[in-house]
C-alpha cells in the first residue's frame, strides 16, 4: 500500500514548478489555477461560503463543511498539516467515495487470523499450507466481493459431534454426516431421544464481516496534500503584493 509519505512526495515533485494564476478573487469567492507544465499537471482550487472544491489532474473533490470557522475554507485548512482520514467525512459524497478495495488489507487480516489460532494453540493441523493454497493463493481475493465471498467458504479441519439425551455420541466430519447420524443412525424418539449437534474442531473466518479491507484512493490523499500547498502558495502570493 503506497502510504501518505510516498504520495505527499509526488505531489512535491509534480508541483516543484508551478504557476498560479487567480481567475476570480471576490471576498470568499476564489477561483484559483496552478499549471505545473513540466510534469503535464493541473490543480483548481475554487471556494465559496462554507465550501471548498479542489480539482485537477487527480480527480475533483468537494468538501462542505458548515461551522462559525468554516465560512471561508481557507480557514479551516490554513497552516494545516493534510490529514486525508479526518477530512474524509466532510466531502459532500461521504467517505465512501473516496474509499477503494486494498488487496494488501485483505491479506493482512487473513494471515492476522491464522496467526491467533496458531498461537492459541487451536490451529488444525494444515492449517497454514491450506490458506496458502486455497485462499492466499487465489486470484479471487483481487476484487472485494468475491474476496469475501472466497474467505466466508473456507474451512479447515472442522469436527462435529450429535449428542443424544440419552448418552451416545457420534463425531463426524461434517454437519451433513453429523445430521444424518442423528437423522438414520440414532434417530430421536421424542423426549426419550433429543439429539443436538456442535462443533468441537476446526477453523473458519468466522469474524470477516468486521473486517476493514479498504483505504483511502491515491488520488483523493493527492488531492489533499495539494489543497494545503495551494492555500500556502495563495497567501504567499498575497503577502508578497501587501509587502
Amino acid at each position: 500500500m503506497t502510504d501518505y509519505a510516498d504520495i505527499a512526495r509526488h505531489f512535491a515533485s509534480d508541483f516543484a514548478e508551478a504557476t498560479m494564476t487567480v481567475r476570480r478573487e471576490d471576498g470568499l469567492y476564489r477561483h484559483i489555477d496552478f499549471s505545473a507544465p513540466k510534469s503535464m499537471n493541473h490543480l483548481t482550487v475554487v471556494t465559496w461560503p462554507y465550501n471548498l472544491l479542489v480539482a485537477g489532474s487527480h480527480g475533483s473533490f468537494h468538501f462542505e463543511r458548515y461551522g462559525k470557522d468554516t465560512e471561508d475554507m481557507f480557514g479551516w485548512l490554513r497552516g494545516s498539516r493534510p490529514n486525508p482520514d479526518g477530512w474524509a467525512s466532510k466531502l459532500l459524497n461521504g467517505r465512501n467515495s473516496v474509499e477503494e478495495y486494498d488487496r494488501g488489507r485483505m491479506v493482512a487480516r487473513i494471515n492476522e487470523r491464522v496467526a491467533d489460532a496458531v498461537e492459541d494453540d487451536w490451529a488444525p493441523e494444515g492449517l497454514q499450507a491450506a490458506v496458502r493454497e486455497d485462499v492466499l493463493g487465489s486470484h479471487l481475493l483481487d476484487t472485494k466481493d468475491t474476496a469475501f465471498q472466497l474467505v466466508s467458504e473456507f474451512e479447515h479441519g472442522k469436527q462435529y459431534r450429535a449428542e443424544c439425551s440419552c448418552g451416545l455420541t457420534g463425531d463426524e466430519g461434517s454437519y451433513t454426516t453429523a445430521s444424518s447420524w442423528k437423522l438414520f443412525t440414532h434417530k430421536p424418539d421424542g423426549k426419550k431421544h433429543q439429539v443436538t449437534i456442535r462443533q468441537t474442531a476446526g477453523f473458519d473466518f468466522d469474524d470477516f464481516t468486521e473486517w476493514d479491507v479498504d483505504k483511502l484512493s491515491y488520488h483523493f490523499v493527492y488531492q489533499c496534500h495539494a489543497a494545503v500547498w495551494a492555500i500556502g502558495q495563495y497567501d504567499a502570493a498575497r503577502q508578497a503584493v501587501t509587502a
